[in-house]
């Protein structure tokens, strides 16, 4: 079980509501948000892996039906990815990583998040969109499926600045890409992870639900600029802090 005072537990369930609704209106699930927020609560990895692999497949579909709904996705994009990041996330998340390994790879996983939410640019100047090498998606897509099995992070904020960087896709549909890379990734780490999986600890259940809320809100009424970047930076520096607990201090 989950120990937690009746404020922290409000505060935890609330803090984890905005971050879906900040995630979810840019196509993403959300994972890095909740895993900090976990940590720097002290939440053991035993809970909060599997249970940021639920939030991200809840919020990261959300996401996915707005941007398939808007014809924003690449179907043979993401199967070249997923073909590679599924089987891998399976894999990820039979890895036996525990106490400083898990702290080490989490840890750096969500300073490097931190970084790219905090310098991502406002705009980005979309040239022509270039053909996709598929030997390089199917490297990225095992990459980021065994870190997404084996620590959580679904890699949706890694893969949309990297679809853009390379102008596979546009902007938009690197979104939709993007959100169902998470679910399937997500999905198949929660499978890997069989009966670890079941971690329904009241918290968690209350925190579900207000991930979906939050992203049923950011996905469907979106967000205006200024507070998108403002929440970006603010979040940013909720990763730091719990990736400066998981690389320092530990559970």
């Amino acid at each position: 079980m989950i120990d937690l005072t009746l404020t922290q537990a409000g505060l935890l369930v609330a803090a984890i509501g905005l971050v879906a609704w900040l995630y979810s209106s840019v196509g993403h699930g959300g994972a890095t948000g909740y895993l900090a927020l976990m940590a720097l609560f002290g939440i053991s990895p035993a809970f909060a892996r599997p249970g940021a692999l639920w939030m991200n497949c809840a919020v990261a579909t959300i996401s996915f039906a707005r941007f398939h709904r808007a014809d924003c996705f690449d179907q043979r994009l993401f199967l070249w990815l997923a073909t590679a990041s599924v089987p891998m996330a399976w894999v990820g998340s039979r890895l036996p990583l525990t106490g400083a390994w898990h702290g080490v790879i989490l840890g750096l996983g969500l300073a490097s998040a931190g970084v790219l939410l905090a310098f991502r640019r406002r705009t980005i100047a979309e040239g022509p969109l270039r053909p996709v090498r598929c030997g390089e998606a199917l490297l990225v897509g095992g990459l980021l499926g065994l870190l997404a099995g084996s620590t959580g992070i679904g890699g949706g904020v890694f893969l949309s600045p990297w679809l853009i960087f390379r102008r596979w896709t546009s902007a938009k549909t690197a979104g939709g890409v993007a959100a169902l890379f998470i679910v399937v990734n997500s999905a198949a780490g929660l499978v890997g992870l069989g009966a670890r999986a079941w971690v329904w600890d009241p918290v968690l259940v209350l925190a579900l639900g207000a991930g979906i809320a939050g992203a049923l809100t950011g996905a469907y009424q979106g967000a205006q600029r200024w507070s998108v970047q403002g929440f970006r930076t603010a979040l940013a520096v909720v990763l730091w802090i719990g990736a400066g607990k998981l690389l320092w201090g530990g559970h």
